[in-house]
């Protein structure tokens, strides 16, 4: 199996991402959980995050939400976060064609997915240096590694996903850890140059059996 490869993308600079924090009114003492992703609840259970949230603040008061991504769930989840009081954490930034000034604001990256056949946002993010706490589902698990880069958690589970989370917070060194983890292993196994690698030599090893080369 050939894994796909995701590009890796510039530092953006750090003016922008210091314009960015102010427009959104973030402080550097916050603690940014992030997400990206289409707005479609029964499959990216953004939900769950804003439970995962509401359990995560009471021991993390400084926590915030930043939801990278538009769809037909919006309104939906709008309406949650009023219904829950998370008004002022919880923070909507619409559809990004270019989402990594965010990734540069967050300190934590969640995905709460029901099912998953890749998750592109989770090699994005390990090429950032992001810790990730993401659901065990589908294709997640072979791109993160449990324990190494990233804490999983059953799906429809987001006081695991918590206290995932609180765990991480409490753990500034485990957070570099896994960050550095993320990127190595983004660099090795999910990169363009790999992938185009990858290719050729299955096209080159299948002339070759042929006697084609």
């Amino acid at each position: 199996m050939i894994t796909n490869g995701v590009a890796q993308k510039a530092s953006p600079d750090e003016s922008y991402i210091n314009k960015l924090r102010d427009e959104l009114g973030f402080r550097n003492s916050d603690f940014v959980i992030g997400t990206v992703g289409r707005l479609l609840d029964h499959h990216k259970r953004v939900s769950d995050l804003l439970v995962c949230l509401s359990c995560v603040i009471k021991s993390v008061p400084n926590a915030k939400l930043l939801i990278v991504g538009a769809g037909p769930d919006e309104g939906k989840l709008r309406a949650l976060v009023n219904e829950m009081q998370l008004t002022d954490k919880v923070f909507f930034v619409g559809y990004q064609p270019d989402p990594q000034p965010y990734y540069s604001l967050m300190d934590i990256f969640a995905l709460a997915s029901a099912y998953e056949a890749f998750g592109l946002v989770l090699v994005e993010a390990m090429y950032n240096k992001l810790p990730i706490v993401a659901t065990r589902t589908g294709g997640i698990p072979k791109v993160v590694l449990e324990g190494e880069t990233a804490f999983l958690s059953s799906t429809y589970d987001p006081h695991g996903m918590a206290h995932n989370i609180i765990k991480l917070f409490r753990n500034p060194e485990l957070m570099t850890s896994f960050g550095d983890k993320a990127l190595a292993r983004a660099i090795a196994d999910f990169s363009e140059d790999r992938y185009v690698s990858d290719v050729d030599a299955l096209y080159r090893g299948l002339l070759s059996e042929r006697g084609i080369i």
